[in-house]
């Protein structure tokens, strides 16, 4: 496995990865990586160490088979991650992020667009392995025509990580009736003193908002997208203003 250390390269960007990786970012330093496009079997570490931050936002447009993302966070540190997923055919992604020590702290943000026949599973646990830790898990996706989604993961404070906090959200929309989508987040708590809380919802798209817009003007297609974008929009707070308008362009591609 490669090694790149990220301690005299403060920003990045990353052209496709076809091999095995891992990432060091040194104590106290920060450092944001942008990942634009993966291929099968990749195996993606990052070791974050004390007092370190992270940001790495993936932009993922092809089939992406057997990808693994394991994260270790050290104290006072942080990572943050931005997925924004429209691969297709089939895809399965497995993310584990591990806070290994106090004041640890990891956000994960997920968009997922699945359509035709795509079938995705994607799984993402954060283990809370000290004190004081927290995390926050955030999934959402639509999934139209015959395609299947699937959001997972487990959320375990384990004994004697008090006052840490979890947090899960997985939410899909589905569009048409031969559409599947499954959200099961689960939560695995070996301590009392923390906080944890998860949601899950899945649901067709809204009749009265695309009656709404459609009694407006606009074709059930632009209706669609434009509720697409207004639910899969809190990914581009990720990315620079020109990975935004790709993703725009992806979203109304593949609708």
């Amino acid at each position: 496995m490669d090694v790149i250390n990220l301690k005299d390269k403060k920003d990045i960007s990353l052209l496709g990865i076809d091999k095995s990786v891992s990432f060091v970012i040194s104590e106290n330093d920060n450092a944001s990586i942008f990942i634009d496009g993966l291929s099968d079997d990749n195996e993606l570490n990052f070791d974050v160490k004390d007092g370190a931050y992270l940001h790495i936002s993936f932009l993922a447009d092809k089939p992406v088979k057997n990808l693994k993302i394991l994260a270790n966070v050290g104290q006072n540190a942080e990572i943050m991650i931005h997925f924004a997923d429209f691969s297709t055919d089939e895809n399965t992604a497995n993310v584990v992020i591990n806070l290994n020590k106090e004041n640890a702290r990891a956000t994960w943000h997920l968009a997922s667009l699945a359509s035709e026949k795509d079938n995705k599973h994607i799984s993402v646990s954060v283990f809370h392995n000290s004190p004081l830790t927290f995390a926050r898990v955030d999934n959402y996706g639509v999934a139209k025509e015959e395609s299947k989604l699937v959001f997972s993961g487990t959320s375990h404070i384990l004994n004697g990580s008090i006052k840490s906090k979890t947090e899960q959200n997985a939410k899909i929309m589905v569009f048409d009736p031969k559409s599947d989508a499954v959200a099961k987040p689960i939560l695995k708590i070996d301590e009392n003193d923390i906080e944890a809380s998860h949601a899950a919802a899945v649901g067709k798209i809204n009749d009265e908002h695309l009656f709404y817009l459609t009694s407006r003007g606009l074709s059930v297609e632009d209706a669609r997208l434009l509720i697409t974008l207004g639910y899969l929009k809190p990914i581009f707070k990720g990315f620079d203003d020109d990975k935004v308008e790709r993703i725009n362009a992806l979203i109304g591609g593949r609708l």
